[in-house]
């Protein structure tokens, strides 16, 4: 646990929660084999990054919870047993009550999702959905209603009532078997739902609904430190020529990152990921995205990618400033990329190449890659390229 800017931040409590949930995802949706790029691989890497971040929100809540417990109703600051108390107390509820309920809920909403996936998968040929309750008598009121619902899976009332339609909701969609069965009519009066859960969990890729209070006042930061733990399986996304860490989606330099990286793989370099920021402090995952000699020769820095394994830092740039560029880039990787904000010659470029390998403050650059105008101009340092 360390202090942050927007206050205590705990990856253990968010590992262990995320831990849960990760099995109630992998006994809802199935022990199944799949590809990278299969609908099915998509879904569950959607749904693992809704576990993480709905841990993050859930882990920032109780937090909070056991700071306010630290003074009573009135304000005073409670007696150190009187705290280990109210502590215990939120531990339980938190911990035990809510995460059981959580796990249900996760279970049902992964099977939903597996089933979204495999009913669209065959829509052509099955392309209806029925409503079915369990059919005992602890089904809600509410859901009793839409028992036996046919809908076409296309029609709305799935964006609203596919199931789960509330915590420890027991319902199911089920694909009709007869490729020509017939919708049937809707109640006058369709029921409510928690507004929670007022939408389709799986086609949005979620356990979890978006508006799920635990999300209430939670920093964007602490929704993307929970993507830095992501199984490896689930942590890098590839896009067109490269691989992106998931966290990257909630970075400030994106964007630019992104258009840099496909300019790069375009233009022939290959093995390219781009990185997550992280804190200094949480070292053991520098070390696993970074490495340990990159951590050591670099405690707090953080590189934009790798190329090809090399750590690699990314600049933009006008000609007045490109020098200054090269050794900010240098203090954070031995591979330099800049781009350029206007058009150069070609010769300017060579000149200013070879002013570069003359500076004594960036000795360590290995490789300088300019991208001008869209196109790329490599660059390996003489001595280098003498061996």
């Amino acid at each position: 646990m360390y202090k942050s800017k927007h206050g205590v931040y705990s990856p253990e409590l968010v590992q262990g929660t995320a831990g849960e949930l990760t099995d109630a995802l992998s006994e809802g949706y199935g022990d199944i084999a799949v590809d990278w790029d299969t609908p099915d691989h998509l879904m569950l890497e959607k749904l693992t990054e809704n576990v993480f971040q709905f841990s993050a929100a859930k882990s920032y809540q109780q937090l909070r919870d056991i700071t306010l417990a630290l003074r009573d109703g009135e304000g005073n600051l409670r007696e150190p047993g009187d705290f280990m108390e109210a502590v215990d107390a939120l531990g339980y509820k938190y911990n035990r009550e809510w995460l059981q309920t959580e796990y249900y809920t996760a279970v049902a909403s992964a099977t939903a999702a597996a089933r979204w996936v495999e009913y669209n998968r065959e829509a052509d040929l099955f392309p209806m959905l029925r409503y079915e309750t369990v059919g005992d008598n602890r089904v809600r009121a509410e859901h009793r209603l839409l028992d036996g619902i046919v809908r076409h899976i296309k029609d709305v009332f799935w964006q609203t009532y596919y199931p789960p339609n509330g915590f420890r909701c027991r319902c199911e969609a089920l694909q009709e078997p007869d490729s020509d069965a017939a919708e049937t009519g809707l109640p006058v009066h369709l029921p409510q739902v928690p507004p929670m859960f007022k939408t389709n969990l799986a086609e949005n890729g979620l356990l979890f609904p978006k508006n799920h209070p635990y999300y209430e006042g939670v920093p964007k930061d602490v929704l993307r430190r929970a993507m830095q733990y992501l199984p490896e399986d689930y942590a890098y996304r590839t896009r067109d020529g490269y691989e992106e860490h998931a966290m990257l989606q909630h970075e400030p330099e994106a964007e630019e990152n992104r258009a840099i990286a496909e300019i790069l793989a375009g233009n022939g370099e290959k093995d390219i990921k781009l990185l997550p920021r992280l804190h200094e402090k949480e070292i053991d995952l520098r070390k696993k995205y970074y490495g340990e000699e990159y951590v050591r020769e670099h405690p707090a820095k953080c590189p934009d990618s790798f190329i090809g394994g090399e750590p690699a830092e990314f600049k933009e740039s006008g000609k007045a400033n490109m020098s200054k560029r090269v050794l900010d880039a240098s203090r954070q990787a031995d591979i330099v990329v800049i781009k350029t904000k206007e058009v150069l010659t070609e010769g300017y470029i060579d000149m200013f190449i070879k002013g570069q390998w003359d500076h004594d403050d960036r000795l360590n650059v290995k490789r300088i890659i300019i991208i001008n105008d869209g196109k790329t101009h490599k660059y390996e340092r003489p001595e280098i390229q003498k061996r």
